[in-house]
């Protein structure tokens, strides 16, 4: 087995809520309207550029839409912090984090919204994966 260059090292939910939806019609299928659903992350540095550490802060939301099924709205806000291996290649790290720092990060918020919602009336939600991939702008 080999390491990933990137390492999760710790993260934690800085804040969450769910509410389940008195509109929510158990009997209908779910929307799953990529309106409704909110995924926001930032990257930054959080030492000298030399000790390739990363903070990541994920927000993940699901709104409330009127005239969508809905059973739950929720808002989760996390924080991961990740290390570069020292050989990664420097003129990729930057990319490397913006993209696969919160994907790694992703991972661990899906799960803790299915465990919040698995508790609640309408039982577990599975929120679709998402990329953090951006393709270049191409004229």
């Amino acid at each position: 087995m080999n390491l990933a260059p990137l390492q999760l090292v710790d993260y934690f939910v800085h804040s969450i809520s769910v509410e389940a939806l008195e509109s929510y019609d158990h009997q209908k299928p779910s929307d799953l309207d990529p309106e409704a659903l909110s995924v926001m992350a930032k990257c930054k540095a959080v030492e000298d550029d030399k000790s390739r550490a990363f903070s990541i802060e994920l927000i993940i939301e699901q709104k409330e839409l009127t005239g969508k099924n809905l059973p739950y709205r929720y808002r989760l806000e996390m924080v991961g912090f990740l290390r570069v291996h020292p050989e990664f290649p420097e003129d990729e790290v930057e990319r490397a984090v913006r993209i696969n720092g919160p994907s790694m990060l992703f991972g661990a918020a899906r799960e803790i919204l299915r465990a919040a919602t698995g508790r609640g009336p309408y039982g577990p939600v599975l929120i679709p994966s998402t990329t953090f991939f951006t393709p270049p702008n191409i004229n």
